[in-house]
């Protein structure tokens, strides 16, 4: 294992006093605008020992030069080797924390970039397989050392490459995709790989769609809903943005349900969100409709000879504001889905409310269900508080890692 007292000393980089607290405690980025001096002759990728305004250590630093990031904070230590034993390093203690928080759960997101201490890589554990994204121009670089930590840590059958994010551009990267390893399957199984997540089976596609296929942060969310269904005697509930089923699963299965109907404007979603419930043997519970979120609820909600409403609603959709100047244009479109939402909800019912969106807080969030309720004269009683799964840390000098909040309401 790498010894940090016999480290090669690594060049200086010495920041000025901007945003200088926020970097001391702990927040992995630094921009152009904090930083005083750079070595010369500093390529992507180059690792750095970063230096505060009146000489202390921060840690160990990797460079782009074509990022707003410019400096990505990857080890606490100074004149850390990012290499493969410093990977593998840090894989096994985030293996430690899953294993101690997640009682026996085999699908997990093992490293989650900034939350795990390091900026830019997800891995996500889907039983047998691994699939890893790298979303900085240094680690990408550094591929082929993360892959043997990935193989040390984890041995998996099967290892997938998922670098087809958009995010990749803003660090000067092209898309990528490549099956390392396929453990003996063809790309069809790989598009249909079957997995149980707490007593829910899922079919999913580990070569295309969103995330790496399948929203990990939600699960301890739909075991919370299956908890808050066992309040009913009989219940009829709506998912929007349902995706591949895993909110309208996770009710189905659910005694006390007696009809799901998901919505989704994707139709392989929908496809694989029947076959879900298929596999589940909740078929006939279930209609999972292809369907715009808004122009359904929309449709549904000025209907009034036609109007069915619904003992649950659940609202999951995807991030209306990816940085903080749309938040404006954002808040309406969350206003006016709660308020379809609420027209829908029956008295006596219960909303559940999320956004994956770090520039929505929870404040934002209330404030948008408030509005909703005065606009629908809804009576509502928030219950619970909801956020996301513990394979996706929340730590506390690093705001964007707490991005997904959600709220409970009963309708009075």
């Amino acid at each position: 294992m790498h010894n940090e007292a016999t480290a090669t000393a690594l060049p200086r980089a010495v920041l000025n006093r901007y945003e200088i607290r926020r970097i001391r405690i702990g927040h992995p980025w630094i921009y152009q605008k904090s930083i005083d001096s750079l070595p010369e002759g500093l390529k992507t990728g180059d690792a750095v020992t970063v230096i505060g305004p009146r000489g202390e250590k921060i840690g160990t630093a990797v460079y782009n030069e074509a990022s707003k990031i410019r400096l990505r904070v990857i080890a606490p230590n100074i004149d850390t080797t990012l290499d493969t034993d410093y990977f593998t390093k840090c894989l096994k203690e985030a293996y430690e924390y899953r294993k101690s928080m997640l009682d026996g759960r085999t699908s997990f997101r093992l490293i989650n970039s900034e939350s795990d201490g390091l900026s830019g890589l997800i891995v996500d554990c889907y039983e047998n397989a691994t699939l890893f994204q790298t979303t900085s121009a240094a680690l990408d670089l550094r591929k082929t050392s993360i892959i043997e930590a990935i193989e040390t840590v984890l041995a998996p059958e099967i290892l997938i490459e998922r670098n087809d994010v958009a995010n990749r551009k803003f660090e000067g990267l092209e898309p990528v995709k490549k099956i390392h390893k396929n453990g003996g399957k063809t790309e069809a199984e790989l598009s249909n790989f079957a997995i149980s997540i707490e007593g829910i089976q899922y079919r999913l596609n580990l070569i295309e769609g969103n995330k790496t296929g399948l929203y990990l942060d939600q699960i301890d969310n739909h075991l919370n809903l299956r908890n808050l269904l066992k309040r009913y005697s009989e219940a009829k509930v709506l998912d929007c943005f349902s995706y591949i089923g895993g909110f309208s699963l996770a009710a189905a299965l659910e005694k006390t349900t007696l009809h799901v109907t998901g919505i989704d404007q994707s139709q392989e979603c929908i496809d694989k969100a029947n076959a879900n419930a298929q596999l589940n043997g909740v078929e006939a519970k279930c209609n999972f409709v292809k369907a715009n979120g808004f122009d359904w609820l929309r449709t549904q909600s000025d209907s009034i000879e036609n109007q069915e409403t619904y003992d649950v609603v659940i609202l999951d959709p995807p991030s209306f504001t990816k940085n903080r100047h749309t938040v404006e244009g954002a808040l309406r479109g969350y206003k006016e889905l709660h308020v379809r939402a609420l027209k829908l909800l029956k008295p006596g019912g219960i909303l559940l409310t999320y956004s994956c969106s770090h520039h929505i807080g929870e404040d934002l969030l209330r404030s948008i269900v408030f509005e909703a309720s005065l606009d629908t004269q809804s009576n509502l009683v928030e219950i619970d508080s909801h956020h996301q799964s513990l394979d996706h840390p929340i730590v506390p000098q690093i705001p964007e890692s707490y991005y997904l909040k959600g709220f409970v309401y009963y309708k009075r």
